[in-house]
């Protein structure tokens, strides 16, 4: 059958989505230049000219699924639609794809992503800063009340497992005034949490001369500024430990600048292993660190990430990580096995520890933290709490007959902890409401509205 060109959908683009917010940013600032170019978001995969990929290639497992939606994509691609494919996978493996795709029409690594509009005849792209964030208020791939805020690009910590200095360069903060200015515009525009992210949060600056960038010279100061309008969730996540001032992140707390809700990567609890690992510090800060905000805040709500089956972990060394999450007892643990990646020191390092091992003890992991989990989440029942309401479900998809609503109290970040389903009198997406928790899980919380109470 000859193809209608009348028929065929013209400046559409469609987003496929991999990776963690930072990749998120990204594809977000991609289609702004797109649309500043005349482009628009399809509905459908078909309504689009442009299908495009942002790939993660942090560790094996990503790779693989960024290879599988490339093959997804390019297998229902219509001879009237071209296929790109972005970011991490094209840096670190780009001359490989380009053999094994050859469905693919184009490929651009992450320091060249910006350029997709003038790649595909578009036009030029648009404001940008040194780190190739957008400067203007971006399109967004979140639901219109939530934004991330990348402050800086690239990692300096060089940890011996990770690939990210190698694909995505080395540490480049943004300037302070453009951060603010860039959330005071989500703010203007209806915007009611906002999460500061980048590859190590609290290495914002650390790179360059502090008297380069009068107005902040670190994260806290950032923040503190962000944080001033009482209306809105500012989110401070991936904060590495060493880099962490524990006096300016209580003072932040206590303040109300910024919500009770950390998330800090540490891998381990083991010295033997940290130091293995390039993390630059050890139990004992680890110890000293959660203790301290804990005190300091009892409500805090704390996320972090764990590493089974890192070369040369001994049972003594899993002991030792059991151990500490026992006592810490964060609400919300990631746990994932150790993967080697080429070209990284750990990957050379012996003894390495059969996958089989690190996978079981990853269970082990998870199954002790789901435990610990919904233990904290019980501890909110009967608490009233402001949830930020995320969407409105039907009858179809609710758990249960009088559940309205998807939402979020402070100590679930979106789309990476749990929810808290709502029922009771109804409010809008993008609302904060007052709800009492009525119910726990290990992930989800169950809440009906203050006003429904009696």
């Amino acid at each position: 059958m000859r193809d209608n060109k009348a028929s065929r959908p013209s400046r559409r683009y469609y987003f496929f989505h991999l990776g963690c917010p930072k990749n998120l940013v990204d594809a977000e600032m991609v289609a702004t230049r797109l649309e500043r170019a005349g482009w628009r978001e399809a509905d459908t995969i078909g309504d689009a000219e442009l299908l495009v990929v942002t790939t993660c290639a942090f560790i094996s497992i990503a790779e693989e699924e960024s290879v599988d939606v490339i093959l997804q994509a390019a297998s229902i691609k219509k001879p009237y639609q071209k296929l790109a494919v972005l970011g991490c996978l094209v840096t670190r493996e780009g001359d490989k794809l380009e053999q094994l795709l050859p469905e693919v029409d184009l490929f651009l690594p992450v320091n060249e992503m910006e350029e997709l509009p003038e790649r595909i005849g578009a036009g030029p792209g648009t404001n940008r800063d040194r780190t190739g964030i957008e400067t203007e208020t971006r399109k967004l791939f979140t639901p219109s009340h939530i934004a991330y805020i990348k402050v800086a690009d690239g990692c300096s910590n060089m940890c011996s497992y990770c690939t990210i200095p190698s694909i995505r360069g080395e540490l480049r903060s943004r300037g302070a005034g453009d951060i603010v200015a860039e959330a005071e515009k989500f703010v203007r525009a209806g915007v009611k949490e906002l999460v500061l992210i980048a590859q190590d949060t609290t290495a914002w600056g650390m790179e360059r001369d502090p008297a380069a960038d009068s107005d902040g010279n670190d994260i806290y100061d950032v923040a503190e500024r962000i944080g001033r309008s009482e209306s809105i969730w500012v989110r401070l996540m991936y904060l590495h430990p060493k880099h962490i001032d524990i006096e300016r992140t209580v003072r932040l707390l206590s303040s109300g600048s910024i919500i009770p809700y950390l998330d800090i990567p540490i891998q381990h609890a083991s010295d033997l292993l940290l130091e293995r690992m390039g993390r630059k510090y050890g139990h004992k800060r680890l110890l000293d660190l959660f203790s301290s905000l804990r005190r300091a805040h009892p409500d805090l709500v704390l996320r972090t990430t764990v590493m089974t089956g890192f070369p040369g972990e001994t049972e003594e060394d899993l002991k030792i990580l059991i151990d500490f999450l026992e006592e810490i007892r964060f609400d919300h643990v990631g746990v994932f096995e150790f993967s080697p990646e080429e070209g990284t020191p750990a990957a050379r390092m012996e003894p390495m520890i059969p996958p089989e091992t690190a996978i079981e003890r990853r269970d082990m992991i998870i199954e002790l933290q789901m435990d610990i989990s919904q233990s904290r989440l019980e501890q909110r029942i009967n608490k009233c709490e402001s949830i930020l309401v995320d969407g409105l479900i039907g009858a179809d998809e609710s758990p249960g007959e009088e559940i309205w609503g998807v939402g979020r109290y402070y100590g679930q970040a979106f789309e990476i902890d749990g929810v808290t389903y709502l029922s009771g009198d109804k409010a809008d997406t993008g609302d904060f409401l007052h709800a009492r928790i009525v119910e726990a899980g290990a992930y989800d919380l169950f809440a009906r509205t203050e006003r429904d109470l009696g």
